[in-house]
């Protein structure tokens, strides 16, 4: 477990050529590409892995700027070996942003792949960090304990992808402050940190925990 004590801002202005440019924090689970068993499950509106894999990258362009930090909550990739630099290239190359990478457990077999982490400019099973004045904890998969959880700490995880049957899915509804950004669930585009203290402000309107 890692935990980064310091402060950081949402989104930080800084003067280029005289224009003011708003970096930004997003987060994100599950991108799956080339994963073709995930057609049959949660994404049966693409005719194929290469559609899907198009459609997904362009989501993610379509907000996230070269300069904005994204939090990639692990299953980046799922391909031979042997194909893994194209495959790479095509899809994540591709994508803008500072990338950090969550692993997933899709992601553990490249964990030591020169190739793989090229891409990442860090790579960690989890991270606990403080944005502004709200503790965040990351993980692939669903907790039911993490750091500052009834004092506002925020729990960002994926790997439900849009499963809401399980009990997993079930126990974790029950919590505000834990939120699934698993790309089925975001429509397939990164949340921003504001945009996750908006949810969790409405999960607490709706389930009226005891949360502060």
């Amino acid at each position: 477990m890692s935990f980064t004590f310091f402060v950081f801002c949402i989104g930080k202005r800084r003067e280029v050529d005289s224009i003011i440019v708003l970096v930004m924090i997003y987060f994100i689970s599950d991108y799956h590409f080339y994963h073709a068993l995930s057609l049959f499950r949660s994404r049966t509106q693409f005719r194929d892995v290469g559609e899907m894999n198009d459609y997904i990258v362009s989501r993610h362009n379509s907000v996230v700027e070269n300069d904005d930090t994204i939090y990639i909550l692990g299953d980046v990739i799922v391909c031979d070996e042997v194909e893994l630099k194209n495959c790479l290239k095509d899809t994540i190359g591709k994508m803008a942003g500072h990338k950090h990478l969550i692993l997933g457990n899709h992601d553990y077999r490249f964990r030591d792949n020169p190739e793989f982490l090229k891409y990442f400019e860090s790579v960690q099973e989890s991270k606990t960090f403080k944005i502004n004045s709200h503790w965040i904890q990351l993980y692939h998969y669903p907790v039911l304990g993490w750091y500052r959880k009834y004092k506002g700490g925020i729990h960002i995880y994926g790997h439900m992808h849009d499963d809401n049957k399980t009990p997993e899915s079930k126990i974790m509804s029950g919590f505000p402050n834990a939120i699934n950004v698993s790309v089925e669930v975001m429509d397939y585009k990164p949340v921003s940190f504001d945009k996750i203290l908006a949810i969790v402000k409405l999960r607490k309107m709706i389930i009226k925990g005891n949360y502060r």
